[in-house]
């Protein structure tokens, strides 16, 4: 498509169509554009339901279920161990043990070596540019 005539017709065909009778290529490229695509409906019905549209599963059985087996577990284990359910969910709500487990974790970074804190500080700003990394990646939508 170097000849001039070859870029007349390809801006205009209307206008020059008496250039394909001359030119073998200009004509196969013709044909081979004209084809005609046959469209064919598209069977909805198989197509999977979103849950804005009136889909029928839902997982929360699933969940309570879950849920159910993990209290059974506790209730089991806090049975083994002599103590009542209710004790261990007090305890282990209490504010004083997890302001000790902070205490004596400030304390055990206080007392670290520089090493450390230049560690904690580099992992720290790794994660956070991972996180950010993230955050601007453009979403993948339906049609990704």
């Amino acid at each position: 498509m170097t000849d001039d005539a070859c870029q007349r017709y390809t801006h205009d065909p209307e206008a020059h169509a008496g250039h394909l009778a001359v030119c073998e290529k200009c004509r196969e490229i013709d044909t081979a554009l004209s084809t005609v695509v046959a469209h064919r409906p598209i069977s909805v019905g198989a197509l999977p339901l979103a849950p804005w549209e009136q889909a029928t599963y839902r997982a929360w059985p699933l969940v309570v279920i879950g849920a159910l087996a993990v209290l059974a577990i506790a209730f089991a284990l806090c049975f083994a161990a002599g103590i009542s359910l209710l004790r261990a969910i007090v305890t282990g709500m209490s504010a004083a043990q997890l302001r000790g487990t902070i205490t004596i974790a400030a304390d055990a970074l206080r007392r670290a070596s520089l090493i450390w804190h230049v560690a904690f500080g580099f992992c720290f700003f790794l994660v956070n540019t991972v996180l950010v990394l993230l955050l601007r990646r453009a979403p993948r939508g339906i049609d990704a």
